[in-house]
């Protein structure tokens, strides 16, 4: 029995992990769109390094792209066989796949303009470059029909080397860690795949919860060496706190770059709650993300993925999400009329480290007035826009132009949807119930993957490069 790393091997996106089991079963565990270097997206993600016909089961953690994004890819080359996941994964897949080909089409579309005209080509008006992406619609659909949904603790035989269930791990809505139980004559030994594990006391999503009996655990470490400023339980007061001094004080707008599942809902919900507690000051709220508005559905009809803070505030109020002083962009038009509004706003959009989608806008608009504050609800990677404003910057470049930076640039991790390094201490100490062997580390940078081993006594950790393999005893 053997694991291979093939994503999300000392870096952060890009998940994919390959199990070949004694009997001859293939496993693969995510497979999500690498972005660690997005002027070779398309090398690092058209081709895999393993026939896709070999695979005869995919298990899903969740429906962030960079653990599902490439699965399409997966089928148009020839996979076949089962995908397995959460019911709301499957949901969410669809949505935030069809989203990620916009994006494809428009990216490649932009690379082809440019290199016509490097090469001094001329296109017709209207003319729309040919594009190639790596999957179309067909191949969503066809990845879909062949999902099969788990609950949460339900056991699946898949065959008779192979037991699969899957576990609540927080972070999103259908988030989770899978559990394996692989059978070799009288032997059984089992695998845990953490997928990426949820804040404690987050809002909607419950508390990721520590898989047991495990001989070998792949972790996740994004956060290994970090310490949220903040206790998640504190985002009321902190959102009340920012409303107050923007809008209410010097009478600004309050832009929030999120990400469209996952953290849009968790800052409307923490407004909701305000509102419905009575402290929410008269601001309108806007949030202005389709897919955010399309994936708040499905948080709303799968309550029972959600904490059970969310049940009985849905019990109490009817609603998750809506209320009185929130106003939903439907359109670009809509979207570009609050560049005009001048009254106090609150206004949340995607995406969440300020590269693409409306937000780039939003910060275009509001950046420059020393009234406004762009408040940074998540973790932006090094290079990205959100980055660039976080380091302080007088001027950033946003749509080939520079801009002043006067508005009031925060950050907060009170929204975060990973645990902290105390966090996953715990996690993978209650995780280790007498058989843990080895812990491997994955999905992070390599500074936090090092500093979280050097804290794990417990058992042995590999933090394995990318295409490493590793016999399992």
């Amino acid at each position: 029995m053997k694991i291979t790393f093939w994503g999300a091997a000392r870096q952060v996106t890009g998940s994919m992990h390959l199990l070949d089991l004694p009997g001859g079963t293939r496993v693969l565990i995510d497979c999500g769109l690498d972005y660690e270097k997005r002027k070779e997206f398309e090398e690092r993600n058209a081709h895999f390094p393993f026939d896709p016909k070999s695979v005869h089961v995919l298990v899903l953690t969740h429906a962030h792209i960079d653990h599902s994004g490439n699965i399409p890819n997966l089928v148009r080359q020839g996979f076949h066989g089962t995908i397995i996941g959460t019911e709301p994964t499957f949901e969410l897949s669809d949505f935030l796949l069809h989203d990620s080909l916009i994006i494809q089409r428009m990216e490649m579309a932009s690379k082809q303009r440019f290199s016509w005209n490097q090469s001094g080509k001329k296109n017709k008006k209207g003319q729309i470059p040919e594009v190639k992406t790596l999957y179309n619609k067909r191949h969503i659909t066809e990845m879909l029909a062949m999902s099969y949904s788990l609950k949460y603790g339900e056991e699946f035989q898949f065959n008779d080397e192979l037991g699969i269930s899957l576990h609540e791990s927080g972070h999103i809505l259908g988030a989770a860690s899978i559990r394996f139980t692989i059978t070799e004559g009288n032997n059984k030994k089992v695998i845990g795949f953490t997928g990426d594990l949820g804040n404690m006391n987050s809002k909607l999503v419950p508390d990721p919860l520590p898989m047991q009996g495990l001989d070998y655990l792949v972790s996740e470490s994004t956060y290994g060496g970090r310490k949220h400023s903040i206790s998640s339980n504190k985002a009321e007061d902190i959102m009340l706190d920012e409303i107050k001094e923007t809008c209410v004080n010097r009478g600004g707008k309050l832009v929030i770059p999120a990400f469209s599942v996952g953290r849009t809902q968790a800052i409307i919900f923490t407004l909701h709650q305000l509102y419905r507690q009575g402290r929410l000051p008269e601001i309108k709220v806007f949030t202005d993300s389709p897919l955010a508005i399309r994936s708040t559905k499905v948080y709303q009809h799968n309550l029972n993925f959600l904490n059970k803070e969310a049940q009985e505030f849905f019990k109490q109020y009817g609603n998750l999400f809506e209320f009185p002083l929130l106003h939903v962009i439907e359109d670009e038009k809509e979207s570009e009329i609050l560049s005009v509004i001048d009254e106090p706003c609150v206004i949340i959009s995607a995406a969440g480290m300020v590269e693409g989608g409306r937000i780039q806008m939003h910060v275009r608009n509001n950046v420059g007035h020393p009234n406004n504050t762009i408040l940074i609800a998540g973790y932006c990677a090094a290079g990205t826009l959100g980055d660039r404003l976080l380091q302080g910057q007088d001027f950033v470049e946003i749509n080939h132009k520079p801009r002043a930076v006067r508005a009031s640039i925060k950050r907060t991790d009170v929204f975060s949807a990973h645990p902290d390094h105390d966090q996953l201490l715990g996690y993978l100490s209650k995780s280790n119930t007498g058989n843990l062997k080895t812990i491997f580390l994955v999905h992070g940078a390599v500074p936090q993957m090092e500093m979280l081993s050097s804290d794990i006594k417990h058992c042995g950790v590999l933090i394995p490069e990318k295409g490493q393999v590793v016999e399992l005893e």
